[in-house]
């Protein structure tokens, strides 16, 4: 039997009126700062990556750190809705009463560990960020809820801070193949709705899942736009012997679920085009495997900066091939350096501050070396012609990152120094002269040979000529 419905606490108490004279200074939040004013903090995508995100945590939630294979998250998108549709595990009623609907986690709220889910925002801002009705259903093996309001509606009553379930049960057994969570936002703002009815909005919104998500895609959660799946590739480094990446594994804050570890990636890498490379240059920063900075050049990451003696140059073309990665990970994700729209750092982070100067040090010996082969470079005679450097970097293959050997520093070769006793490079020469005269020349110089009368007479002019 199902239980008696009723509506969810109020996150938000009314300010005693206690008249004039009261010592009591009111400072309740107002709905339009939730719904318009945080939702200017985040753009379109990564807002409805956020939600996307909640899929895989709650993924996270049933599988742990492994396998996300067999879940999946259908995204449907026209210029007059959006959907959003997974089978993660679904939300239970206890859960959506206490904790989901909150502007702001809550204490007490349910975590899972490596979850990128952290301020208690992201779902309620994406759904106001996209239209101003929406319809949460959710089911879980044990309950399901449906929640169903008109924002304009709910805004108009300031003081009630509660949503209201349309329909709960806690009560009956579901199947597994209905459990999971739909949430359809209809009534677009209309700038949304040009946004989407866009033909080039799709391409772009899958081609930032396919970095942001790379992670969860990767372990083999399914993700669609209007049935289309999007792809992801691991990052890759170039895999030789003589060019394996430095890495770093560093750990922070004590042990258990307030530990952060930061594993280190720094190398050379290579692009599938030469027009591709400077993009894909830099630093790639992930928090708890959502990619937080992409292929960062900036200060942010060390360039041109300089740091207890460690210093890095601004970004210029001759880093192409340079490849950072830095992994943050942490059980309880408020540790982490990131902002709260998952689209930065926190760069006054005492933890990112530690991290960054070690970043700079597993660069500067990349650095270095690129120096040394942009000098090879421009040192060679033949412009067809490949040095040593250049030809073991071509050489080496991309391979995924986590599957390459390391080493603590990056250490490549140091080609040997050409030697002073070369033999030159030999040039041939020919020409012809009445025979007469070469007879002649030849009694002279006293030799043997047509070819030492050549050798011979142009001895002669470069001594007098050329080499005075």
């Amino acid at each position: 039997m199902a239980k008696r419905h009723t509506p969810m606490k109020e996150p938000f108490a009314d300010p005693p009126d206690e008249g004039q004279d009261s010592l009591v200074i009111d400072a309740m939040p107002t709905k339009e700062l939730f719904i318009e004013m945080l939702t200017r903090d985040i753009a379109l995508i990564p807002a409805i990556i956020d939600l996307v995100d909640n899929s895989a945590d709650g993924a996270k939630r049933v599988k742990g750190e492994g396998s996300l294979k067999g879940f999946l998250v259908r995204l449907t998108i026209t210029s007059d809705q959006f959907k959003i549709t997974d089978n993660c595990g679904g939300i239970t009623v206890e859960t959506a009463r206490k904790y989901a609907f909150r502007f702001g986690r809550a204490s007490g709220a349910p975590s899972v560990k490596h979850s990128v889910g952290q301020f208690g925002v992201g779902m309620k801002r994406a759904i106001f960020k996209i239209g101003r009705q929406f319809r949460v259903e959710s089911t879980t093996d044990t309950s399901r809820f449906v929640v169903d309001v008109d924002v304009n509606a709910w805004a108009e009553q300031p003081k009630k801070w509660t949503f209201e379930f349309a329909e709960r049960d806690e009560d009956t057994t579901h199947s597994k193949d209905s459990v999971g969570t739909e949430i359809l936002i209809t009534a677009l703002h209309p700038d949304v709705a040009d946004v989407f009815g866009l033909e080039s909005f799709e391409g772009e919104l899958r081609n930032d899942m396919r970095t942001r998500l790379q992670d969860p895609i990767s372990r083999g959660l399914v993700v669609t736009v209007n049935g289309v799946p999007v792809d992801a590739e691991p990052m890759t480094m170039l895999s030789d012997p003589r060019l394996a990446p430095a890495y770093r594994k560093l750990t922070y804050n004590g042990t258990g679920a307030k530990t952060v570890t930061a594993k280190l990636y720094c190398g050379l890498g290579r692009s599938e085009s030469r027009s591709e490379e400077r993009a894909e240059a830099g630093w790639n920063v992930f928090c708890n495997g959502r990619l937080i900075l992409e292929a960062d050049k900036s200060p942010v990451t060390g360039w041109k900066e300089e740091v207890d003696s460690v210093s890095i140059p601004g970004f210029h073309g001759q880093y192409n091939y340079l490849r950072g990665i830095a992994y943050f990970d942490s059980d309880d994700p408020a540790r982490l350096p990131w902002n709260t729209t998952k689209t930065g750092l926190n760069t006054d982070s005492p933890i990112y501050r530690a991290v960054k100067l070690e970043m700079m040090r597993l660069m500067r010996p990349v650095v270095d070396f690129l120096n040394r082969l942009k000098e090879e470079r421009q040192a060679k005679d033949d412009p067809g012609e490949k040095g040593p450097l250049e030809e073991l970097v071509e050489s080496a293959k991309p391979e995924p990152v986590m599957s390459i050997d390391t080493r603590p520093v990056f250490e490549p070769p140091v080609p040997k120094p050409k030697s002073q006793n070369k033999e030159p490079k030999m040039q041939p020469i020919h020409y012809e002269a009445p025979a007469d005269q070469v007879y002649a020349v030849k009694k002279v110089l006293k030799v043997n040979s047509f070819r030492d009368v050549g050798l011979k007479t142009f001895k002669y002019f470069y001594d007098a000529e050329v080499n005075e």
